[in-house]
């Protein structure tokens, strides 16, 4: 048993802080989840960018669209209207150290995969766009993400300790 690295009190066994010190650790956004928290404030810009190009082609080509491309461009626009909202419901869960989030944190990943899947197969269906790899690269993206994700947030003590109120 060492002394802890703050406060020079015994530490407890397998960690470098004592008791109080690592209460007050765990509390805080650090380590890893600086990464979530990063890619929440980034998907609510993203998808506030994807909202006003999805209502320019809608409002500038009108009516260029067949009736199958432009219910594709209306599901996307009707899907980001709902993740934005949901993204900050979210965000408001992550920083306020919600005990909830990491379900909803895990709902958040599988939306974004399911949305990417849908709008790959919709597109191809729809719009003949082939499965190259610039269309399929979100959906890979999302699916890398989620992998790595949803098994930190599910077993991480960290994300236990962290994520309490």
């Amino acid at each position: 048993m060492g002394t802890c690295i703050q406060c020079d009190k015994d530490a407890l066994k397998e960690s470098d802080f004592c008791a109080e010190c690592e209460a007050r650790e765990f509390k805080k956004i650090r380590g890893w989840l600086f990464v979530p928290a990063i890619s929440l404030v980034l998907s609510l810009l993203t998808i506030v960018v994807s909202i006003n190009t999805t209502v320019q082609e809608l409002m500038e080509h009108d009516g260029a669209f067949v009736a199958g491309q432009k219910g594709l461009l209306i599901f996307e626009l009707v899907f980001f209207v709902a993740m934005f909202a949901y993204t900050l419901f979210v965000s408001s869960l992550f920083f306020r150290k919600k005990r909830q989030l990491p379900r909803f944190f895990i709902g958040f990943l599988l939306l974004w995969l399911a949305f990417y899947g849908m709008d790959l197969v919709l597109a191809h269906q729809l719009m003949d766009l082939p499965y190259v790899y610039d269309n399929v690269k979100p959906l890979l993206r999302n699916a890398v993400s989620a992998a790595i994700w949803i098994p930190y947030f599910l077993v991480s003590i960290r994300v236990k300790r962290t994520f309490v109120r």
